[in-house]
């Protein structure tokens, strides 16, 4: 009977493969359009927006590259996103450790202050973080992201990761006790290794939402050789919307690091998701 029911689980109804590949090319096909149009001149598109590039012309990455100044806002970008993901992995670790391992005095008011984190509005805190920083000096500097992001992402990835150490068995850690370890051993030796996979998903998720993120950047960054990708690119598409090959372009540049990141990372993304929702 268990094996049947198991044959049944695995049999799929062709109808939701169809679904699936529908809402797949729903998904993929605007994307495939960006990059193909990328490579297309502007009266091409004009002509017949859905067509493909007649050859493929890589200048338009060049010129559109030197035309929005990429390469300051890119440093920006990466510089801002892998300090947050540092920030969060070590501090969210340690803290979402603590509060799944170890004991903890008010661990429930902890948790209730993280919780209550996410569900206020973070632009409620514009005005009053930008008099703040103001009068500290910092505005219109990579450090007031940093600080902004850092605490804007920091609740839902601690709880995410707290959710995933949960489900560790205490017998593993208790056994590296056994043989010798210390508290930063067994965590360094047992519980890390194990927790790669949601580690991932977190770098991964914080890395995306700085990369992406554009009202907080829109308005502490104001100077072109501080803004991020998403902030250039806004300027650049209202200079320069008139140029629908450029415009393109510079969407498929903003997109792409972004693409590469998941394709290269999706299996440790998906690893992690779904243990930490089988485990929570």
């Amino acid at each position: 009977m268990k094996k049947s029911y198991i044959e049944k689980q695995k049999r799929t109804n062709p109808l939701v493969h169809i679904f699936l590949i529908l809402v797949t090319a729903f998904q993929i096909f605007p994307l495939i359009m960006l990059f193909l149009n990328s490579m297309r001149t502007d009266k091409e598109i004009k002509n017949f927006p859905l067509g493909l590039p007649s050859s493929f012309n890589f200048s338009n990455y060049i010129e559109t590259w030197q035309k929005g100044g990429y390469t300051s806002a890119f440093i920006s970008s990466f510089s801002i996103g892998i300090t947050c993901v540092l920030i969060i992995l070590i501090f969210g670790g340690l803290a979402s450790y603590a509060l799944s391992k170890l004991y903890v005095p008010f661990k429930n008011f902890f948790l209730g202050y993280f919780t209550l984190g996410m569900s206020i509005p973070g632009f409620l805190f514009i005005t009053p973080n930008y008099t703040v920083f103001t009068k500290l000096g910092i505005v219109n500097t990579r450090l007031s992201m940093i600080i902004i992001y850092s605490a804007i992402f920091l609740s839902f990835n601690l709880l995410l990761l707290r959710t995933y150490l949960i489900g560790i068995p205490k017998e593993l850690e208790e056994a590296g006790k056994i043989d010798g370890c210390g508290e930063v051993s067994v965590v360094w030796h047992v519980t890390m290794p194990i927790a790669r996979p949601i580690f991932s998903t977190v770098a991964l998720l914080v890395f995306v939402q700085c990369w992406n993120e554009f009202l907080w950047a829109n308005t502490y960054l104001s100077t072109d050789n501080v803004r991020t990708v998403s902030t250039r690119f806004y300027k650049f598409v209202s200079q320069y919307s008139m140029d629908l090959a450029s415009v393109f372009t510079a969407g498929a540049i903003a997109i792409g690091p972004i693409i590469i990141l998941y394709v290269a990372l999706q299996k440790k993304f998906i690893e992690g998701m779904t243990s930490g929702a089988v485990k929570g």
